[in-house]
């Protein structure tokens, strides 16, 4: 299969596994969303070579800095909603209701299967192929724009809203720092508050 033929392949096993976990649930949504994502890491493991070689210190600090930035940002769109009266909170109350893990084995498909495997498709995978025909500041775009599309199959304007924010901070971090290590622990430390030390919910 050549290189734009995996591209849309890829892209329609992603949207496909989002609707499957968020939409239609033959399961729940605690072991179909860990297995899609699961998929979706060795989808971009098969196809996409990966530089490895750890990160430097500075752009580890920018990417736990970064994560947390992001958290404060959605903190303060919470307040934001809640001064305002903006009818969203049922609506983050119910997306927080399916997406926070209740159980322990929850945490570590989380943190071990889910965050690092959107990091791999989404970036390692999608937006480092795009980076293959586009400038690098273009392909973060687009790749953010096709990850916040994917998640429309969550059925949740929030959930896009949120992809497209936090989505385009990781695509940048990885095209900026050539390190698929830098977007993945960014994100690994806005879920640690986002959903463990201080759940906004």
């Amino acid at each position: 299969m050549n290189q734009r033929k995996t591209f849309y392949s890829g892209l329609l096993l992603a949207f496909s596994l989002l609707y499957v976990s968020f939409h239609w649930q033959p399961l729940e949504f605690w072991v179909l969303f860990p297995l899609s994502l699961f998929c979706m890491t060795v989808w971009s493991w098969l196809l996409e070579p990966y530089d490895l070689k750890l990160p430097s210190i500075r752009l580890l600090l920018s990417a736990i800095g970064s994560g947390i930035l992001l958290y404060s940002f959605f903190a303060f769109g919470k307040w934001f909603v809640l001064i305002t009266g903006l009818p969203l909170l049922s609506d983050l109350e119910s997306l927080f209701t399916l997406v926070k893990p209740t159980e322990p084995i929850h945490y570590l498909w989380l943190f071990f299967i889910v965050i690092p495997g959107e990091e791999w498709f989404w970036r390692g995978f999608i937006v480092k192929r795009l980076t293959n025909h586009l400038s690098v500041n273009k392909a973060a775009v687009y790749g953010t724009t096709l990850y916040a599309g994917a998640h429309l199959a969550t059925g949740s304007l929030l959930l896009v809203l949120a992809a497209l924010l936090a989505g385009l901070a990781w695509s940048f971090l990885y095209v900026r720092s050539k390190s698929i290590w830098v977007p993945i622990l960014s994100h690994l430390i806005f879920d640690l508050f986002l959903l463990v030390l201080f759940p906004l919910i």
